[in-house]
Formats: structure tokens, sequence, C-alpha cells
């Protein structure tokens, strides 16, 4: 706010980012409705349970209506970093075994499958670790492979081809990842099957976040009138399912998952500040 009074700006205040998607929504109802609303982004899955209606809209002070918020530091590059883990760390030795039998250590592909700690891996130590290690593996095809991805410095490029393969299956049920650009003739077919499965433990937390989040505001799952979701990794079809299927009674509405906030914050800085 300090910044923002500096370089010119009179006046500033803040919205919280479902209460904005909410007021978004609000201004394309005929009705009053207990809205759930479901925004997940890149880092945070955030929910407010919102009670809206055409009525409301010219109010200027909505807490009254705001039932209950929650959320969990759940989001797409959560999902990301399973799909990589599960569908394309295992070319990259993760999950090979020791010759005493042990699992290699996962460390090194943890970081790799982790957008702001991929470039951990190409530091001397992490390299010196590796080449120590790879006279202990039973098969070093994995590692080896790891070996030439550092040595191109290719994470972010693999992380890329991770998160558009998600973003694929968010229509598709399988897509082919050509990795020519690591080893000639290398490629992997990820699926929404095991996409899926990979982030079904996040999908349980983002459930009991809701729970909690209905149990703080003392609404039982037959009253929500509709669930709204909104934000770029709310279109993960087992996500929408997962809580979908919490709310039987409830309609499901998808707003603009990229704009559905700005509007909002449009609707209440005119209520503001005219």
């Amino acid at each position: 706010m300090e910044v923002a009074h500096k370089i010119g700006f009179k006046e500033v205040s803040f919205q919280y980012e479902p209460i904005a998607a909410a007021f978004d929504y609000e201004s394309t109802i005929e009705r009053e409705e207990l809205v759930l609303i479901v925004d997940i982004g890149g880092g945070t899955s955030d929910f407010s349970l919102v009670r809206l209606s055409p009525e409301r809209r010219f109010v200027d002070d909505r807490h009254d209506d705001i039932l209950a918020t929650g959320g969990v530091h759940i989001g797409g590059t959560d999902f990301d970093k399973q799909l990589s883990l599960q569908g394309v760390m295992p070319l990259f030795g993760y999950g090979s075994r020791m010759k005493s039998q042990a699992y290699m250590p996962t460390s090194h592909h943890m970081n790799l499958a982790t957008w702001h700690t991929i470039n951990a891996v190409y530091s001397q130590k992490s390299q010196i670790s590796l080449a120590s290690m790879r006279y202990d593996i039973v098969d070093t095809g994995g590692i080896d492979r790891l070996f030439k991805l550092i040595e191109q410095r290719a994470g972010h490029w693999l992380a890329m081809e991770v998160e558009e393969t998600k973003i694929q299956l968010t229509e598709a049920d399988s897509r082919h990842v050509p990795l020519d650009r690591i080893q000639p003739g290398l490629s992997v077919e990820l699926s929404r099957a095991l996409f899926e499965s990979s982030i079904e433990a996040l999908l349980t937390r983002v459930r009991n976040s809701v729970s909690k989040l209905l149990n703080d505001a003392g609404v039982s799952v037959d009253l929500v009138d509709t669930v709204f979701f909104t934000g770029g990794s709310s279109g993960i079809p087992a996500l929408r399912n997962s809580v979908s299927a919490m709310l039987p009674n409830a309609r499901h509405v998808e707003g603009n998952i990229f704009g559905s906030i700005g509007s909002g914050l449009a609707i209440e800085a005119k209520k503001r500040y005219g």
C-alpha cells in the first residue's frame, strides 16, 4: 500500500480474490443463491461460501453475506509436480534400486519436479552426489539420462512439457511427449488416468478443506445452491468432479478461469470509487 501511495494513488483498498469472483458471478444471477466459490490458482486453492442475490449486489458492506472462507496451499504447480514424479521422473532414475535394494534418494527428482528448485539440480554439490551414487545403482539408464538433462540445463523445458500435458489432459485422454532432446527416440505417453491417480492425495486435501469450510459455516451440503469454479487450475476434470460430488444438489458453474476475479474487482472498484 505504501508503494502505491508513493507512485500517486490516493486511495488503496483490497478485496479477497474468491470474493471478487463471487461478485462477478453475482452480476449474472436473477435470484438469491448460496454459492461456494472454488478458486484454484497456481499455488493455492481458496474457497468462500457467500450469499449472493440481485438485490445484495448494490449493498456496500457485504461482510454478513460471507459465511466462511478457507483454503489450502495446493495449486497448479503441485499438480504438475505429481504428474512429473509419477509419469516422467522414472525415466530419469526416480524409483531406481541401489545394489543394497534400497531406493535411490529422491531429493534430486523432487527438485527437478518443482519449478522453483530446478536450478538446485545443476549445482556442483548435487552433481557430485549423483556421480558418487551412480556406482551403487543397479540399472544406470535413468541416472545417465538425468546427467544428460543436467548437461543441457533442460529442467525448465521438461517442466513446461509437463505443464502443457496437464493442460491438454483437461480435454484429451492422453498425450505423447517426445523427449528426443535428452535421448534420440525417447518419449513417454502420459494419460489422464495416471494424472488423476497421481493427484488423488491432493484432491483429498482439497475436499477436506471444503468440508471444514462448510462445518465452520454451519451449513449442510444440501443447502448449497451453486459451485462456482474459477482460477487457472479449476479446469482439471478430476478436481471439479471431486468437489462437485460433495454437493450433489448444487449446480456447477464454470466462470472465466482467468478473468472472473478481474471482472469482480472492477465491479467492486466501481462501487467503492465510482
